[in-house]
This record gives structure tokens, C-alpha cells and sequence, in this order.
């Protein structure tokens, strides 16, 4: 379960990390891979993943399908949220 946490938070953690985690690491790749503006949010989020099995398999805690549950929740769990809140509010109209 922890590892789901884990998991959870390093997906809502992606778009913040962008910039300080994401950027430099592409420079690095940029002579060998060249990493275009659109993959840089994949290429954190997979960062984020690789830091969460990290940390989960430090802690023994986790599998494999529950970090990779957690972090498309962790990472699409606000937009989630908006469509079903605009689903109840449409059921109540």
C-alpha cells in the first residue's frame, strides 16, 4: 500500500518537477538522444516512476502494478476529479 502512495504522489509530483529533474536530464541526453519539448513531461514522469520503484523496493513495499496504478492516478488524478465533479453537478441539474 505504501508503495502505491509512493506511487501516487511522484505522478501529482511530475509537472513539478519538470523543470529542476526533467530539463537538465535531457541536456545530458541532448548529444546522444534528442529529446523534444513535447517528450519532456514523459521523460520526468518516467524519472518519477524509476524514484518511486527506488523508494519502494528500499522500503519492500509495492508491485510493479501497483506504482504503475498509482502514478497514472498520481499524474491524471486532478483531471480525473474535474470530470467527475462535473458529472455530479450535471446529474444534479
Amino acid at each position: 500500500m505504501l508503495g502505491f502512495l509512493i506511487a501516487i504522489a511522484a505522478g501529482a509530483a511530475t509537472p513539478m518537477a519538470e523543470g529542476p529533474i526533467g530539463r537538465p536530464v535531457a541536456q545530458m541526453l541532448g548529444d546522444s538522444i534528442a529529446i523534444e519539448d513535447g517528450e519532456l513531461r514523459v521523460l520526468t514522469f518516467m524519472l518519477m516512476m524509476i524514484a518511486a520503484a527506488l523508494l519502494s523496493a528500499l522500503l519492500a513495499t509495492g508491485t510493479a502494478p501497483s506504482l504503475a496504478v498509482g502514478g497514472a492516478l498520481g499524474y491524471f488524478g486532478q483531471r480525473i476529479l474535474r470530470a467527475l465533479q462535473r458529472t455530479i453537478e450535471a446529474r444534479r441539474d
